[in-house]
């Protein structure tokens, strides 16, 4: 895989003395094959144990970023990333590891140590390292010094941090949560965001730049990103970040500072204005100082509209750096295009009044929503309750801007609405009973916390347009097909057209867990091209759906590169030959999962059609998929709990359940310890009178 950040075309008409180009820093972003893989693993010892080890090595590499393929990482267990390099060490957990995407952040040279650490009596874990990627830089077609010679110094002002691998600066802004803003062709692409980066060293004495340690590195929420980018003056970007692996702190805790918005950009009177940001360099600049933070000022030079220009000096690796109005102190745009030169004419960015960027900074998402109060589930949303018993529900309401005065659970049962107060437990620990259940109830819920300003904050945020739905009984799942593809094509499985099994010998089709893997090629060699098919069906064998109740969960490792058009190379996944989903072009192996729904029919087949639709044939690899998995998921109502009391099993609790308690009293292992805490008293005695009565 080849990604190399493009320029801008130049906008004719404006008139500005010079073309201008937007100035990503030209990266070159290169994936190599990685088979690193481990077992099932657990630590049945008694004490914390390194359960799993193994290196990456990409040769020559000045710095590498791992992608995990199939990864489960255990509660109790972390996946440890340490270079081999500088010691650099990244510490992931399930959640951590899903908010990176399954990336891991960049480490110096060329040789990462990947470990499972596991607490004692684990769950089972896994892990695979499915690639890893490096960069070489292809030159700097987009520099703009103004008047000839590059004036700028280094700088470390801590709000401002480089945007990785697309070559781009982010800076934090003062809104609610001290979030960031950069250009709009900076995250055009998801995969051109992975990682902000602050504290960023100094590179090598031949330029080859090097990264901070992990905890100076942050995963973006996509959830979070608002953009706009449809030419200069509308070039703009809105974001957060998760909290850093290793300090658990925002950028903005860690860095401490950000800068002050203004309402719009002033009239130009030559006000002078600085640009800080993490721009490439050549001779005669000291090679140390490329994509390192610099900073320069120069004169207010141009306005029009959302446009600004300036002839402050800037290069690749400046898009997205905040302008700074010196006199004031206050950030005025955000710059995007290189248009100065020797020649005259004016770097550009973005203004601050950009109508776009004003109504995203006024309806923050994702992490950037404002922290009224955080509320979570420190053990984990409940997802079912057993029927006939109460449940306890555990949450968590932390202060923020504001203090919880209202603490609530609101639960709905088939559309009824109920508001059960939450009791406070200490630590900021809360707790909601929810009420006896009947089997196969629809059951939602949300959680609602009113602060001292008056503000209500729900979780989910969206609540109560969307609930968390609770399952009436035991949640069960049962694998129902399960293929690698060790050894080609399965028995029962078809593959027409197209498809045909290859191994990991073919560099483009490695696949995601180590085994063989069913691909779409043009034909029957690792090369594309020369085929002459257009169409493809890869089909599981009919699947039984004899004592299955509930939704078919399809998970799959997909492999897309096509066109990119949604009307040529189209590659659906189809049950029964119905279409239930358009898989997506990826950038490598991405784990896709696809609830196929509820079925009344006997039997089911899944399969993955692949079409080209345009009868062209082309360079593109197609798609390529590997480790199919489907369960069912079920409600389970079977095992509802025995009448409460009914110690003789009649099905009636009564005077006869009362004598055996009574004849039993202070033995062990009796039928009459009816709350089985290993001894019949009092509590149990209780139990029987609560449950008088028919079952």
């Amino acid at each position: 895989m080849f990604r190399l950040s493009a320029s801008l075309p130049v906008y004719a008409a404006l008139a500005f003395s010079t073309a201008a180009l937007a100035q990503t820093a030209q990266l070159g972003e290169f994936e190599r094959a990685v088979n690193v893989t481990s077992d099932v693993v657990t630590n049945t010892t008694d004490s914390i144990a390194v359960v799993f080890s193994d290196l990456v090595v990409v040769p020559n590499a000045a710095s590498i970023q791992l992608r995990f393929g199939r990864t489960n990482i255990a509660t109790g267990c972390t996946l440890r990333l340490t270079s081999m390099f500088d010691g650099a060490t990244q510490h992931h957990t399930a959640q951590s590891l899903a908010q990176w995407r399954n990336l891991s952040a960049w480490f110096n040279g060329s040789v990462v140590l990947v470990e499972l650490v596991a607490e004692p009596n684990t769950a089972p874990s896994h892990v695979t390292v499915a690639s890893a990627s490096y960069l070489l830089q292809l030159g700097d077609d987009a520099r703009s010094i103004c008047y000839g010679t590059d004036d700028r110094v280094l700088s470390d002002d801590p709000r401002c941090g480089r945007v990785f691998p697309i070559g781009c600066t982010a800076w934090l802004i003062d809104d609610a949560n001290h979030t960031l803003l950069t250009a709009g062709h900076c995250t055009e692409s998801a995969g051109d965001y992975e990682a902000i980066q602050f504290n960023v060293p100094l590179s090598d004495s031949d330029g080859s730049w090097n990264h901070p340690g992990p905890e100076d590195q942050y995963a973006v929420d996509p959830a979070s990103m608002q953009r706009g980018y449809s030419g200069i003056g509308d070039d703009w970007s809105y974001f957060g970040c998760f909290p850093n692996t290793e300090t658990g702190l925002t950028p903005f805790e860690a860095q401490g500072d950000s800068y002050l918005l203004a309402t719009e950009p002033p009239s130009v009177a030559g006000q002078p204005i600085t640009i800080i940001g993490y721009g490439s360099t050549s001779s005669p600049v000291n090679p140390q100082w490329n994509l390192v933070q610099k900073t320069h000022t120069g004169p207010f030079a141009y306005l029009d509209g959302t446009v600004i220009g300036y002839t402050t000096d800037t290069s690749g690796g400046n898009s997205g750096s905040a302008v700074l109005n010196d006199d004031s102190g206050l950030a005025i745009g955000i710059h995007t295009n290189a248009g100065c030169s020797s020649g005259g004419g004016y770097n550009h960015g973005c203004a601050i009044n950009n109508a776009g960027l004003q109504n995203a900074l006024a309806n923050p998402q994702g992490v950037c929503i404002p922290n009224i109060m955080y509320l979570r589930f420190p053990d984990g949303q409940p997802e079912s309750m057993l029927p006939g018993l109460p449940l306890d529900v555990v949450f968590e309401v932390e202060a923020g801007d504001e203090s919880p005065t209202t603490v609530s659970l609101v639960l709905r049962v088939d559309g009824s609405t109920t508001t059960l107060t939450a009791t406070p437990l200490g630590s900021n620990l809360y707790n909601a009973t929810i009420p006896p259940q009947v089997c196969d109830a629809n059951v939602d819920f949300y959680l609602e916390a009113i602060g001292d300003g008056g503000t209500t904050v729900t979780l989910p945020i969206s609540a109560p347009a969307n609930q968390y739905t609770l399952f009436i009984g035991e949640l069960e799942t049962a694998t129902v097909l399960a293929e690698a593809f060790d050894e080609g094509l399965p028995t029962g499985w078809s593959a027409t057209g197209l498809w045909h099994a290859a191994d990991s010998s073919c560099a483009s089709a490695n696949d995601c867990d180590g085994a063989g893997v069913m691909y779409f090629g043009l034909d029957t060699e690792c090369s594309y091209g020369t085929g002459n098919l257009e169409t493809g069906t890869l089909s599981t064998p009919p699947i039984s759906l004899d004592g299955i109740a509930g939704d078919l969960i399809l998970t799959y490792c997909s492999n897309l590169s096509t066109e990119g058009s949604s009307t040529w190379d189209l590659a659906t996944v189809q049950v029964n030959g119905v279409d239930v989903e358009q898989a997506p072009d990826t950038s490598g192996w991405e784990e896709r999962t696809v609830n196929l729904g509820s079925f009344t029919d006997d039997t089911v087949v899944v399969s993955f059609h692949f079409d080209t639709v345009d009868e062209q044939y082309n360079e593109y690899a197609g798609w390529h998929i590997d480790g199919v998995h489907i369960e069912a998921s079920a409600v389970n109502c079977d095992d509802a709990p025995a009448c409460v009391g009914d110690v003789d099993g009649s099905g009636d609790v009564g005077a006869t359940d009362l004598l055996i308690v009574i004849a039993d009293w202070g033995q062990t292992g009796s039928v009459a310890d009816v709350n089985d805490d290993g001894v019949v008293d009092a509590s149990d005695l209780l139990a029987v009178i609560g449950g008088w009565g028919p079952c």
